[in-house]
């Protein structure tokens, strides 16, 4: 940690102008600012508290009819604007389609209509809230410090920066792009094109919209939804493990069931729940007068692990609940961030279990053989410190502290069976083929992790005969890699530079965006600092987004947008 402190204070020094006396240089008139001013926290105080996101328990009937009333206000909203425009309209348009079963869905506006396409691609889907008590569907703004300063606004609720914050602001964007362009006369060759996907975080429509024949793909585009500015995206693996609940014979205590509360794949989850089950009434209640006691004084894997909260256990009729709750940052692909100032209920409470069953106090069976795989394979490490032959990595691109990340994220105890999920962010040492270090995209071919998790379940059934582990993993995506020198980027770093004052921070992130496999679009996001712990919370608690920074964040995009229609119309 110490060798990265010089770098994490310059990096301070360069963030601190943000949000403070530091004003954003730009060229370009107010239209920008003053729509920002006016609409943005009108239209975002409607738009979050709007409940558009997936769990195993929603009802996607339910999650249609309120991203449709989010569709209907920003449609609503364009028409009221094209009142004020005389030579271009704000035009809508909706792609659907159903591919291998599947639908998906994703609307927007075009402005123009020119051969020459741009785009800015945000999404209006969420993560699951985490539970009511923060208040995630009521906006409001509080002041919170963030990177040194003190008490900056910022804008809380589910959706804040993730991403209906930032969609919102795009929109803004398109609203300034009109207006600049209407007291011109038109756009000339260009169209102008405003997506909002409405399943980026589980299914993604973006990616096959761009596929689609009918569709003309960008020319250029920027995903707001990420940080400044996005160079990199590690690769995606989503492996389930599984082992059989049959040879179950339990003796006096034993898991009765383990689950973390619902949510996708690349949320770290908010609790996890164990039930432990006993044959002898005295057995339990002696289990139940102890054990958290026992938790509290069990040595983890690494002597500064935060362990989750434990509530008091609850003794029940013939068996005792345990449940763990989530603290910090929740985001998938960074789970280094949640370990650092934070706790993983699932993690924390699936060792524990591991260590009572090595122990002897509880019996093995399915789903505590699962817990002692997690012990031994992962402990509580995000990086693959425990088999780094085989499990860590890191490279040039993503570098040490920014490796291959592990985030255990679901587990379920099913009638058969038991599963675990993780969400896996892989480098490029990782892929099957290296990277030539001038080529963009997506690297071809697959990950490595079939091989290796082969060889990790050999190993670990060889000890674990009575309940051998069985997996399936899915390559979700390969590492996708641009060039600093990437055209798209250049010009994406001069609208940065002509705000900011500097050149553009790039990152390599774990992160999966629309940009990845397409050049030609450039990820980006209201955050100027790689964090997405707290006070951001990004895909946790408490979300929140720094106002000044939407707003900077806003005329940069303003300012690209602007830079590649001139771009397109050299004359003009």
């Amino acid at each position: 940690m110490r060798r990265n402190l010089p770098a994490i204070f310059l990096g301070v020094l360069w963030f601190l102008c943000i949000g403070t006396a530091c004003t954003p240089r730009s060229d370009s008139d107010d239209t920008i600012e003053q729509l920002w001013d006016s609409h943005f926290l009108k239209e975002i105080n409607i738009i979050i508290p709007i409940k558009t996101y997936r769990s195993g328990d929603t009802d996607e009937r339910e999650v249609i009819r309120n991203l449709t009333q989010a569709k209907k206000k920003i449609l609503g909203w364009a028409e009221e604007f094209n009142r004020q425009l005389v030579h271009l309209k704000l035009t809508a348009f909706d792609w659907k389609k159903t591919i291998n079963g599947k639908n998906y869905w994703l609307f927007g506006l075009r402005l123009g209509s020119g051969s020459h396409k741009i785009a800015m691609i945000t999404h209006l889907d969420t993560v699951p809230p985490g539970g009511d008590d923060w208040r995630p569907f009521e906006p409001r703004i509080e002041k919170r410090d963030y990177m040194g300063v003190k008490g900056m606004d910022f804008l809380v609720g589910r959706g804040a920066i993730d991403d209906k914050g930032p969609a919102v602001s795009a929109f803004v964007v398109l609203r300034s792009l009109a207006k600049k362009y209407d007291r011109m006369a038109g756009l000339d060759n260009t169209t102008v094109e405003l997506i909002f996907d409405t399943s980026e975080e589980t299914d993604m429509a973006t990616p096959h919209y761009l596929k689609d024949p009918s569709v003309k793909k960008p020319d250029f585009g920027i995903v707001f939804d990420a940080m400044w500015c996005v160079r990199a995206e590690k690769g995606i693996e989503r492996p389930v493990f599984s082992i059989a609940r049959r040879n179950e014979k339990h003796g006096k205590l034993w898991i009765g069931s383990l689950n973390s509360s619902p949510g996708p794949t690349n949320q770290i989850p908010d609790t996890a729940e164990a039930i432990i089950k006993a044959s002898d009434p005295e057995v339990l209640r002696e289990f139940h007068k102890n054990v958290a006691k026992e938790y509290e004084n069990y040595e983890f894997d690494d002597k500064d692990y935060r362990r989750a909260k434990l509530d008091p256990p609850i003794l029940m009729r013939k068996m005792v609940k345990l449940v763990t709750h989530v603290k910090g940052a929740q985001h998938g692909s960074a789970p280094q961030e949640n370990r650092a100032d934070g706790a993983n209920p699932l993690v924390s409470l699936m060792n524990f279990l591991a260590y009572l069953i090595e122990k002897g106090v509880l019996d093995a069976n399915a789903v505590g053989t699962m817990a002692e795989f997690v012990k031994s394979t992962w402990g509580t490490k995000v990086f693959g410190e425990h088999h780094p032959e085989l499990l860590e990595a890191h490279d040039s691109v993503f570098k040490s502290g920014n490796g291959t990340t592990y985030a255990v994220t679901k587990f379920m105890t099913e009638a058969k069976q038991a599963r675990l999920k993780l969400d896996i962010r892989y480098a490029i040492d990782h892929h099957e083929s290296p990277w030539n270090g001038k080529t963009e995209g997506l690297l071809k071919g697959k990950s490595r992790f079939k091989e290796i998790f082969a060889k990790l379940t050999r190993h670990f059934n060889r000890r674990h005969k009575m309940f051998p582990l069985e997996v399936e993993t899915r390559n979700v995506f390969a590492p996708d890699i641009r060039l600093p020198t990437n055209p798209q980027f250049t010009r994406v770093n001069k609208a940065y530079k002509d705000v900011m004052g500097k050149d553009c921070n790039f990152v390599g992130i774990g992160g999966g965006t629309d940009a990845k496999g397409h050049p030609e679009l450039i990820a980006v996001g209201a955050l100027f600092f790689p964090r997405m712990g707290p006070p951001i919370n990004f895909h946790g608690r408490n979300e929140g987004a720094p106002l000044e920074h939407l707003k900077t964040s806003a005329l940069i995009m303003y300012n690209a947008m602007v830079n590649e229609i001139e771009h397109a119309s050299p004359g003009r």
